[in-house]
């Protein structure tokens, strides 16, 4: 009878923040029961199953029984570590060959401190992270019914009747069937609880003054999400996605985006912060309908391809007409050319309203001490981009732009956390390459830190760390595929913290995470999941030719007007832009990748390098006769044959590539 338990959980559950619905409960006393007969158990599952919550709720359940004077329970402590954040030496300890000195690893201070402990009290030791035949070898011995860790320097620890030993992972696929026979096994899936109780436990934070909205909320919600023709279901079966993505974690997504777009009528009165206007009230009470489902569009929608946007559009749509909520949706695109309206709107919230994006930005002017490389134009993409990462930071939400090289990702986000934010930001850059090392990542974040009270560090008091790391999936797979730097970064989400090299625990505050990264392939790996749910995605669409000849028809402009060109050169502008375009488009398609050509990628950089090669002319030089005219296209035959032609490898591409320049001088320029 596990009726006080199922008490006490219900009571841990509210504290976690979390639903204590039947199929969770049920895995919690799965969990207990297991633990009762073996020492050794696996928490298998496809992330968001609430693995992790479920030890956490069975910890303080069996704490509080004990602390009320059950005779059952025990109190119980959780010791937690990633066993691939760190080396094989720093796990179990390591011998020094030339000084022929022992170091302890962190496992074997842990084994020896819990093992010491006398009392009742249950002790747990929690390996949160991939299993794979390296490390857990090492552990068939404390598994079996021996229970004994031996230490390369000879010293044997023996596990006392009060500790388990725990694995929290994803998947088997690379477990031996050693260690799988001897641990017991819980395997907890998402599907069980469906998205229904994210719901419930988001809808639980809302501010007092949107109680009267939660039922319609909960309404569009389940006529939008879930279900065998909800949009989940649709983006899995119909789009695709520029990453893989699990539900929890776009719903998850959408939910962060909504409370950071709420945060602005959020009122601390212990800070001091005077409570909202009669007229604030009323604005946020009118906003709050279209915020939602501007949200879900940006929550759920976020991580699909460029193609899949409009058959997103009309899904949306006609779920708002079939459920009523049409009048909360943006409006349809006003010049008719684009399909995805509902990506083109900004819910304005001082104006109440829907706003196109340039809208919400001042116009443009280059800056005339800017370098080329740095000249960043607004578009209508990167202000939307730039716009869900300003709220979504702000909020303390790790954000991921996931998206093709040269679509400005790094760029953007390095603009906006440099120049954009608030003085309480500082940024820290990094850059992942293949051999990145998770020490070399421990240490150069370390580094930065400064100690704020035992274990505990931080950046400077009343300073936040906005680290962004570029190409976040570029460190090298293991022999069984870990990336030990992702996973040092995951032990810090999950945990807040990691291990120094003296074996203590160090818990840093303060830090937020902005990740760009391009799709998986070529050398960049598919990222874990366990990782990635922690971030909201954005996916970076290719710009359209429209944005292109916008940004690229900038610059020229601003060039030609600086430099005063005469003016039957500056009219070539768009010439030259559309014919650069028409020769990158068109090298795409035909000149492609194969293993003798592997470097045949072509992609937007290479537009912008004949952009630049364009801009290095002086004025001075040219006369406005013909000559003129012809000498500044025959540069841009020039650059267009540095940076495209000079790339190529056989005859024939190469006499390809010079007939196709030929027809284009006389479709744009008129000359031969």
């Amino acid at each position: 009878d596990y009726d006080d338990l199922i008490g006490a959980l219900t009571v841990a559950c509210r504290d976690l923040k979390v639903q204590p619905v039947p199929a969770f409960i049920d895995k919690v006393i799965q969990l207990y029961e297991m633990t009762v007969v073996r020492h050794g158990l696996m928490l298998v599952g496809p992330t968001g199953g609430g693995k992790t919550m479920c030890y956490r709720a069975l910890r303080l359940a069996q704490t509080a029984l004990a602390f009320a004077g059950s005779r059952t329970y025990h109190k119980t402590k959780c010791v937690c570590l990633n066993p691939k954040s760190i080396t094989m030496g720093q796990l179990y300890g390591d011998f020094d060959e030339a000084t022929h000195e022992w170091t302890d690893g962190v496992l074997a201070c842990y084994m020896r401190d819990l093992s010491e402990e006398p009392g009742p009290d249950k002790k747990w030791m929690m390996f949160d992270g991939p299993v794979d035949a390296i490390w857990i070898e090492n552990m068939n011995t404390v598994l079996d019914d021996n229970k004994k860790l031996c230490l390369v320097s000879g010293e044997i620890i023996q596990m006392s009747a009060t500790m388990t030993m725990m694995f929290e992972v994803e998947d088997l696929a690379v477990a031996s069937p050693a260690t799988v026979s001897r641990c017991g096994m819980i395997y907890m899936e998402p599907t069980s609880m469906g998205v229904e109780p994210l719901l419930t436990s988001f809808l639980q934070t809302l501010p007092e003054m949107f109680e009267p909205f939660k039922e319609e909320f909960a309404k569009i919600f389940a006529s939008v999400v879930p279900g065998l023709d909800g949009v989940l279901f649709f983006i899995r079966k119909q789009l695709k996605e520029t990453v893989t993505t699990v539900d929890n974690c776009l719903v998850m997504g959408a939910f962060n985006v909504m409370s950071s777009l709420l945060k602005r009528y959020e009122r601390d009165e212990a800070l001091g912060q005077a409570p909202l206007e009669e007229r604030e009230i009323k604005d946020a009470q009118k906003a709050a309908v279209p915020l939602w489902v501007f949200s879900l569009i940006w929550g759920l929608g976020a991580s699909v391809t460029g193609p899949g946007r409009p058959r997103l559009e009309r899904f949306f749509r006609e779920k708002a007409e079939t459920h009523g909520f049409t009048k909360h949706m943006p409006p349809a695109s006003t010049s008719g050319g684009s399909d995805c309206a509902i990506f083109e709107f900004c819910y304005d919230q001082a104006a109440c309203g829907w706003v196109e994006w340039m809208r919400t930005v001042d116009t443009y002017a280059v800056n005339p001490e800017a370098a080329f490389a740095e000249i960043i134009v607004p578009t209508a993409d990167t202000v939307r981009y730039t716009y869900i990462i300003d709220a979504l930071v702000k909020n303390d939400k790790h954000v991921l732009c996931v998206g093709e090289t040269g679509t400005g990702k790094t760029l953007n986000v390095m603009d906006k956390l440099s120049n954009h934010m608030p003085d309480a930001f500082v940024p820290v850059f990094m850059t992942f390459s293949a051999r990145t090392s998770a020490n070399q990542t421990q240490d150069f974040l370390d580094g930065k830190m400064e100690k704020r009270r035992k274990g505990v560090f931080g950046p400077p008091s009343g300073k936040k760390y906005a680290v962004l790391i570029d190409d976040l999936n570029m460190p090298q797979k293991e022999t069984y595929g870990a990336q030990p730097p992702i996973e040092l970064l995951r032990q810090f989400m999950d945990h807040q913290g990691w291990y120094a090299r003296d074996n203590t625990f160090r818990t840093m505050q303060d830090c937020l995470f902005v990740a760009a990264m391009g799709p998986p392939g070529g050398g960049r790996a598919p990222i874990t999941q366990r990782y990635q749910r922690h971030y909201n995605l954005l996916s970076i669409v290719d710009f359209d030719t429209e944005a292109l000849e916008h940004i690229f028809g900038t610059i020229l402009e601003w060039f030609y007007v600086t430099y005063k060109f005469p003016k039957e050169i500056s009219q070539l502008r768009k010439k030259i832009i559309s014919a650069t375009l028409d020769v990158y488009t068109t090298s795409i398609a035909k000149l492609l990748p194969t293993p003798a050509k592997s470097h045949y990628t072509f992609n937007l950089r290479d537009v912008s390098r004949v952009i630049e090669g364009m801009t290095l002319q002086k004025a001075s030089g040219l006369d406005t006769g013909l000559g003129g005219i012809g000498e500044h296209f025959r540069l841009w035959v020039h650059e267009s044959m540095r940076v495209f032609y000079d790339r190529l490898v056989s005859d024939e591409d190469r006499s390809w590539f010079l007939e196709y320049v030929a027809e284009l001088t006389t479709t744009h320029f008129a000359v031969d």
